[in-house]
């Protein structure tokens, strides 16, 4: 099993980008108040934030994961996400209409050990640090047009490209095939710079047509 920790305070650079650590401690606290599944994501005050303490200001990170599922035939089946190569899950979209699911590529897998006054005791979190797909809407698809839906990245600039996405809300790992003529991800990205979170390898595509 490939597994390490680090603190926060060691790793500054790393967790300065993207909003890293807001972005943790909204996302447990809406996990921890219950309201993870609420359609807008949920605004918290400082006071509110200031009481998640993250033990040690420390992570633990693997760089796999399984997800249980049942197939088609109701058998139990597995997918494993790891983020070197088979980084792509799927879960349920959120207030959307359009397109019943949402994608993203996981880029990283993380639990913390977390301290609240609304749970009874010190409790393990899993997390996944996550970069959003949204679906084409300009792209015709479904049934009805017998042509695979498309994803593509959320421009990095964008508010909404980078998240946390609890691991139990993973429906399976989905296999996503590259729109080869659409150019590549780095296409997408702010320029100039590039981070650790916004690397994807050079063979990723900016679109993706999804095929489960």
């Amino acid at each position: 099993m490939h597994v390490r920790s680090f603190y926060f305070h060691g790793a500054a650079h790393q967790f300065s980008h993207q909003g890293f650590v807001p972005k943790l401690t909204d996302h447990l606290l809406a996990r921890i108040l219950g309201r993870q599944y609420d359609p807008e994501p949920p605004t918290f005050t400082d006071d509110e934030r200031d009481k998640v303490y993250i033990h040690g200001n420390r992570l633990r990170e693997w760089y796999m994961m399984s997800v249980y599922y049942t197939s088609y035939d109701l058998r139990r089946q597995a997918d494993k996400i790891n983020t070197r190569n088979r980084p792509y899950v799927m879960a349920l979209s959120r207030g959307d209409s359009f397109h019943p699911y949402t994608y993203a590529r996981v880029l990283g897998i993380y639990q913390v050990r977390v301290l609240h006054p609304g749970l009874a005791e010190p409790t393990n979190m899993d997390v996944l640090w996550v970069r959003w797909l949204e679906v084409d809407r300009g792209h015709r698809a479904g049934w009805k047009a017998k042509r695979l839906y498309r994803v593509k990245f959320v421009p990095s600039n964008e508010e909404g490209a980078f998240g946390f996405l609890d691991p139990a809300d993973v429906i399976r790992g989905t296999h996503l095939i590259p729109g080869f003529n659409h150019g590549h991800v780095m296409d997408l990205l702010m320029s100039g710079r590039i981070s650790k979170w916004d690397y994807v390898p050079p063979n990723n595509w900016s679109h993706h047509y999804v095929d489960q």
